[in-house]
């Protein structure tokens, strides 16, 4: 017995059509009700932003031509990813089987709203639902073109173009062949596989032997998946229009032919490509996680080890805050660097001062926030630079790599200091506020290079 396939005969009725091609959609949607397979079905739909089902699914192919020459084009946007998603799902919810969609659309579609493109091609993958498109285009080199061809060979169905080369005329007899011919070649390769084995001879008795003898042990059947319930007194339940593929007392799903006296449901071996993402998550997730913690482990080892010098520094520093000798050279050492020359005063004032600027002369001060060890002073009319090099800048701060080798530069204009961005890496701030131009800078500011914070001394 033929197995009888439903087909959903899905037409895009938007403007972005054109007429002659939708009429030519109409032309051979109309061809497949009169020539389709006397066991097979179609129902009409048409969609837009949402599917709208003419009818429901018959065998009279009147009907079904009166419906499909009702059908207008419409001005609206069209989502062929989100019907088709949409129709897959209300069907695997049913369990139902042997089902084809005959797709006529231009392409053109608006950015799915629900689902992604790999969410489709998963679920056609998945599913044992050919598409059978028709593209109403002059050309398969576009997007559109690419999506249709991925939802065609995915589901294992077909693409047709309503251009091809000898399409003057006939074309609804044309394209309507070719998907009627490739629906019935699945149909013809379904009859013809039945399952061969040990276990199946056992249960079919002396019917089973005969079947054997006359048929092909071939690997195709032997990939096929048989569940056996029930025993050979049982009698086989009947479902209609089911995975299962019982009709009327007779297990026809995908084309396996089973006595329904048997007891025996034989469903199709899933179909796949010997890989699973479920295998290579675990590995992602491991990969992810050594990368998260380089990362970490770089951040906090760079940051120490801008930090190393300043604490040793504090290390050195007695519990009472008096200072060491090593401590004294390293600040003469930073002076001599910058160029400026600090007095040490008594011990019992505890504290420094700057020498006096010379006559007519203007100064700044940059005072370390984190360590007030570190200052930083230099004067003069002119401009200054500061950053890490040691040839390039007139202030060198190299203890943080954060600070570009020519930073920033301080001037004086009309007496007043300004500082200005050298195209810097990590910025120049200050009071919080980036600058982009020359800022003038007071007396009490902080000046904020890379990682470094300064207070301002004028």
């Amino acid at each position: 017995m033929a197995v009888g396939y439903k087909n959903l005969i899905l037409i895009d009725n938007s403007k972005s059509m054109g007429q002659a091609n939708f009429l030519l959609s109409k032309e051979t949607a109309k061809y497949i009700c009169k020539n389709m397979n006397a066991e097979d079905s179609c129902r009409i739909a048409v969609f837009g932003e949402d599917i709208e089902y003419l009818d429901d699914y018959l065998q009279d192919a009147d009907t079904l031509c009166a419906d499909i020459e009702g059908i207008t084009l419409r001005d609206r946007d069209t989502y062929v990813t989100d019907n088709l998603v949409k129709i897959l799902t209300e069907w695997r919810e049913q369990d139902v089987a042997c089902r084809n969609i005959i797709l006529f659309t231009d392409g053109e579609e608006n950015e799915p709203l629900l689902h992604a493109n790999e969410e489709l091609y998963y679920m056609l993958n998945d599913l044992a639902y050919p598409v059978y498109v028709v593209q109403c285009v002059e050309t398969r080199n576009d997007v559109p073109s690419k999506n249709l061809s991925a939802i065609a060979t995915t589901s294992r169905g077909k693409l047709l173009l309503s251009e091809f080369e000898g399409s003057e005329g006939g074309s609804e007899k044309i394209m309507g062949d070719e998907i009627l011919s490739k629906i019935n070649e699945v149909r013809s390769k379904a009859e013809n596989i039945k399952p061969v084995s040990d276990e199946t001879t056992e249960i079919y008795g002396e019917a089973g032997k005969e079947s054997d003898e006359s048929t092909d042990t071939s690997d195709e059947s032997q990939e096929n998946e048989t569940l056996f319930i029930g025993s050979d007194k049982e009698e086989a339940p009947v479902v209609e229009d089911s995975v299962t593929g019982y009709d009327k007392g007779t297990a026809t799903g995908t084309g396996y032919t089973t006595p329904a006296d048997q007891g025996v449901i034989v469903r199709p071996a899933k179909q796949g490509y010997g890989f699973s993402f479920s295998l290579i998550l675990p590995f992602i997730g491991v990969l992810f996680a050594i990368v998260f913690a380089m990362v970490i482990y770089f951040i906090t080892h760079r940051r120490e080890r801008l930090n190393r010098k300043d604490r040793r520094a504090v290390k050195r520093i007695g519990s009472n805050g008096s200072w060491t000798e090593e401590l004294e050279a390293r600040i003469a050492e930073d002076a001599e660097e910058v160029d400026c020359t600090t007095l040490r005063l008594s011990v019992d004032e505890g504290a420094t001062r700057l020498l006096e600027p010379e006559e007519n002369g203007y100064n700044i001060v940059l005072e370390d926030c984190l360590d007030p060890t570190r200052i930083y002073r230099a004067g003069g009319p002119g401009s200054l630079v500061v950053g890490r090099s040691r040839s390039l800048c007139d202030i060198v701060i190299d203890h943080d790599d954060s600070i570009s080798g020519r930073h920033c530069e301080l001037s004086v204009v009309d007496g007043n200091w300004y500082v200005r961005d050298l195209k810097s890496s990590n910025g120049t701030r200050v009071n919080s506020q980036k600058v982009f131009q020359e800022l003038m800078l007071k007396n009490g500011d902080i000046l904020k290079l890379g990682q470094t914070a300064l207070q301002v001394g004028i």
